[in-house]
């Protein structure tokens, strides 16, 4: 079975991060991931919350897309690059959390398209590599460019998957932002049951806006289901700015998702 997620980063911002693993988990969704993959003690935080109420720490970011100094693309900076993820992942693990986000970066002016594809494999292949020993797993994602991110690299689902593949690590996959994907490509149900085996996380908004999964064009019950056929067990993660005030906006969507949505 899925298992839905909600980034704790976006829902009851008024309170601090273990009183709101307690406001999640009083809502019925047992997962959350974060934005923080930097702070040991944040996650610490979240994961101690967590056992309390019965929520588990599922996934965290290991680098932002706008972070030139990190980015993997760039081939100089494939130590701090390997740096940074093996800190990152030490402070997931000791959080109970076995799974990370990673941004490509912002296409590099004067860098052709193939140059900087290359350091990306060799820097994913490096990392996943050393993550490999430690039982933790990366996951690429491809961004859209069209609203949110213009300039980053990876836009193309297509090319994301191709990527993985040629990394050739069962640790490495791809993930699929139903929302970015959305507004970059279509064709949502159809690419992710042709490319399940490679996509390791979900991540879910409505289009447009990025706001609530029910207020969009995007009909999500019916993708849940192909992604539950299809096979897929992970993570499915809410990474909506929410209109609703918090608990309602999670109650609603949880709803939503489950086909029990009184609008």
């Amino acid at each position: 079975m899925v298992k839905i997620d909600a980034l704790v980063d976006l829902f009851f911002k008024d309170l601090q991060w273990e009183q709101r693993v307690e406001k999640i988990a009083e809502c019925g969704c047992h997962y959350i991931e974060t934005w923080g993959g930097g702070d040991a003690a944040q996650l610490q935080s979240l994961a101690t919350a967590g056992k309390r109420c019965g929520v588990e720490l599922v996934s965290i970011v290991m680098n932002f897309a706008t972070a030139n100094d990190i980015a993997p693309i760039r081939k100089e900076n494939l130590k701090n690059f390997i740096e940074q993820m093996d800190r990152y992942s030490d402070n997931a693990l000791a959080a109970g959390c076995r799974q990370g986000i990673v941004t490509a970066g912002q296409s590099v002016g004067g860098r052709n398209y193939q140059e900087q594809r290359a350091a990306l494999i060799l820097a994913l292949r490096e990392a996943g590599e050393l993550m490999a020993k430690k039982g933790f797993q990366l996951n690429l994602e491809m961004l859209n460019t069209e609203v949110d991110h213009p300039g980053y690299f990876l836009d193309s689902p297509q090319d994301g998957v191709a990527i993985v593949k040629e990394v050739g690590l069962s640790n490495v996959k791809a993930l699929y932002d139903i929302y970015h994907m959305g507004i970059m490509t279509g064709n949502l149900s159809v690419f992710i049951e042709q490319n399940i085996g490679w996509i390791g996380h979900f991540h879910s908004a409505g289009i447009p806006g990025r706001h609530e999964l029910f207020n969009g064009e995007t009909n999500y019950p019916f993708l849940l289901k192909k992604i539950e056929e299809a096979g897929y067990q992970g993570c499915f993660g809410l990474e909506y700015m929410p209109l609703l005030p918090c608990p309602e906006t999670l109650v609603k969507t949880l709803e939503y998702l489950s086909g029990n949505c009184k609008k």
